[in-house]
This record gives C-alpha cells, structure tokens and sequence, in this order.
C-alpha cells in the first residue's frame, strides 16, 4: 500500500514537473493566425487596429476594416475604382494606413509574419491587390510604385481567391509604443463596376 502511494506520488510530481516546464517555454511565445487560433499564450502587446484609411465604405473606392475583439485578426473590405470603356488603363486604389500595428507593452517584440486567408471576390472585382507591411508609413507614385521601398519589409499580391503570407525582410521587432502599417496597392478587374466588393483576412505573427 505504501509502495502504492510513493509511486502515484511520484507520477505526480514528474506530471506537475512537466507542466511547470512547458508552461515556462510556451509562456514567452506568441503567435497568431487568423481565425483566432492561438499558438502559446495570448497576450495583449501586439494589437491590430484600424488604420486612418479604414472608413464605413460610403463611397467608392474605399476600405473597411474590422478587428477581432481580440485583437489578433482584422477583416478588411474594399471597394475599387470601375473599368471603363472608355479608359485602357484601370486605376490604382491606394492605402497607406489601412491597419495599424501597435505594440502596447513595454518591451519590444518581434514580428514574424503576415498571414493573408479568407479571400472573397463574389462579384468577380479582383483584379490585383497587393498587400505591404511597412515599418514606416510611405506613400506610392501614380505607377503604384512605393515612394520609400526601404520602409516596406514585405508584400504580398493575390489575383484569386488564394491565401498566402506577405514574405520578405522578416523578422522585424517594433519598440514598445511604436506602431507599423499595412498599405495596400488595389486594382479592379476588367469587369468590375461601381461597389463591386473584395475582403479578406489578415493576421500578424508575432513573439
């Protein structure tokens, strides 16, 4: 009976000792991907919020983004400037502050990525939008080219209802206080008319 109880006891204490260790290493990483699954512990330091370009879409083009309650994910919805008939070359969208990233502790953190997922094009709209994370905000010329490349550390262009990550200069750390961007370059289809609508999901990585 003794014997037992010393060896259930023992079990115990290698269990907890096991906890205890796997609490440590997963309590100092935090990623995020969209859908709110989350890998670690959640913790509110990295917040997406709702650039100065986000509006409530009562005209055209214009964006919309939602955030999750949780801060780890944002819906983003977007209208475009139309084809024309009469115009060869269909015009750019542009956002240089659609979502902000902010770093609300106080240390800094890393980011390891953007995931881009949930893309839907119901009315056949999409043409190209390219998507940017720029450590400082920049503008883009008529061509759509960015003013000031070297603050943009990654992109990503879809042309379909396909997921994808914005890949490039990564990891970035961002200081506690600071904020980063997310700028987007948009195109309407050729078939495109007015209101016609795109969203997608996008979500930060981040330690």
């Amino acid at each position: 009976m003794q014997s037992t109880f010393k060896t259930n006891f023992r079990k115990l204490m290698l269990l907890a000792l096991v906890s205890l260790l796997i609490g440590a290493a997963s309590a100092t990483v935090y990623v995020f991907y969209y859908g709110n699954t989350t890998l670690g512990v959640q913790t509110p330091d990295v917040q997406l919020l709702a650039g100065a370009d986000s509006s409530m879409c009562n005209m055209s083009p214009c964006t919309h983004v939602s955030i999750a309650p949780t801060h780890d994910s944002a819906m983003i919805t977007m209208t475009f400037f139309p084809a024309a008939i009469t115009n060869s070359v269909i015009p750019a969208s542009y956002y240089t502050n659609v979502t902000a990233i902010k770093n609300t502790g106080s240390s800094f953190h890393i980011i390891r990525g953007v995931q881009i997922s949930g893309i839907s094009d119901p009315s056949k709209a999409l043409g190209k939008i390219t998507v940017y994370y720029c450590t400082d905000e920049t503008e883009f010329t008529a061509m759509g080219s960015l003013v000031s490349p070297a603050n943009c550390v990654g992109n990503y262009t879809f042309t379909s209802a396909i997921s994808g990550s914005i890949s490039g200069s990564f990891p970035v750390s961002i200081d506690p206080s600071a904020f980063q961007y997310v700028e987007l370059v948009a195109y309407a289809s050729s078939s495109a008319t007015a209101g016609s609508v795109v969203s997608f999901n996008m979500a930060i990585q981040w330690s």
